[in-house]
């Protein structure tokens, strides 16, 4: 907070007419950047693909305000522009046969892995270019005895790709597909 004060040029007891903790205003930050979420318009009708619209944007706003991730993963983040996010989704889930019941499940699945993929993703490719990331893979293996590696030698090149963009979507897909077909399983006759 003293920094904060600082690059404001006003008193933390200024501060803390604003806000009542350091929580509180975490809070606020991550809510605020949540504003610039915007989903694909149309949005997609089938279950899956308004799950996938909702990562592709979660983690498009996540990448344009990286202090994000790291609050959502260190503290909870409740509030009204929470509770319309949730709202529309669950709206559109339910109209593509999904009850809410289900539907916030499968939105915090969502979350909760676009959430860590793009904590992992910024300081492997993200401050560092991409190549620079599987460079590092490279450097590291060509001083261990390949002998003791010959299948982690042979993935070499895809070991470099691990926190890109086919690996979100590999995750993603994986993820949207499966709460889908669950869905799709629980409403099918046996």
């Amino acid at each position: 907070m003293p920094n904060l004060a600082r690059r404001l040029e006003c008193g933390v007891m200024t501060i803390y007419g604003y806000v009542t903790s350091k929580e509180d205003l975490l809070g606020a930050i991550a809510q605020a950047g949540l504003r610039d979420l915007r989903l694909a318009q149309p949005m997609p009708r089938g279950l899956d693909g308004i799950l996938l619209a909702w990562g592709r944007s979660l983690r498009q706003t996540l990448l344009a305000h990286p202090s994000l991730p790291m609050i959502f993963l260190s503290q909870a983040v409740v509030g009204p522009g929470i509770f319309r996010g949730v709202e529309a989704l669950l709206g559109r889930l339910a109209h593509a046969g999904m009850p809410p019941s289900a539907g916030v499940h499968a939105i915090y699945s969502v979350l909760i892995y676009v959430t860590g993929f793009v904590a992992w993703e910024i300081p492997r490719t993200r401050r560092q270019p991409e190549a620079a990331y599987a460079a590092s893979w490279r450097r590291e293996y060509a001083g261990l005895p390949p002998d003791g590696f010959r299948l982690a030698g042979r993935v070499l090149d895809q070991l470099g790709r691990v926190a890109g963009e086919d690996q979100f979507e590999t995750g993603l897909t994986a993820i949207a597909t499966g709460l889908a077909g669950a869905r799709r399983r629980k409403r099918s006759p046996e």
